[in-house]
């Protein structure tokens, strides 16, 4: 179990359980260090060095215009694409975006002047209707002073 604890081959609960092992039991966080240890050395011990050619084919620069390709008959794989700039200093777009960008900014002018618009007509509304309530109120306190007036 502690192999698999130290290899990270251990399922979550198995690591749970080490973990509260080794606080209880502070010697097995040495047991786990003499563990991958004794890995690490086996692994060295029993370690193949790569062909030599294989360092001197990995250190070479990469080669993408793969010049041997011509000459044993295979496509070379390298695309050219055209990243030239225009000629002139302006960003080309195709014509169907910008009768479409005008259409929106239009919408957007149309809908901003609708929302001003009736913005201003519901402020009309409230302050009439506040108007109306203020005499309604000014008319009840008005009607006990008349009634007694009259000699209700």
């Amino acid at each position: 179990m502690v192999e698999s604890y130290v290899l990270g081959l251990s399922s979550p609960d198995e690591r749970e359980e080490m973990r509260k092992l080794a606080r209880e039991y502070p010697e097995l966080e040495t047991e786990f260090d003499e563990v991958e240890r004794v890995i690490q050395q086996l692994l060295f011990e029993e370690a193949v060095l790569p062909p030599a050619t294989l360092r001197h084919r990995t250190l070479q620069p990469l080669d993408w215009a793969d010049t041997n390709a011509e000459k044993e008959g295979k496509k070379p794989n390298y695309t050219f694409i055209n990243i030239a700039p225009n000629q002139n200093q302006y960003i080309t777009v195709h014509r169907v975006w910008k009768w479409i960008f005008i259409a929106a900014f239009l919408l957007f002018k149309a809908c901003l002047f609708l929302a001003i618009y009736f913005y201003f007509k519901y402020r009309q509304v409230e302050d009439r209707q506040e108007e109306r309530e203020k005499i309604r109120k000014e008319q009840m306190q008005m009607a006990p002073q008349t009634r007694a007036a009259q000699g209700f």
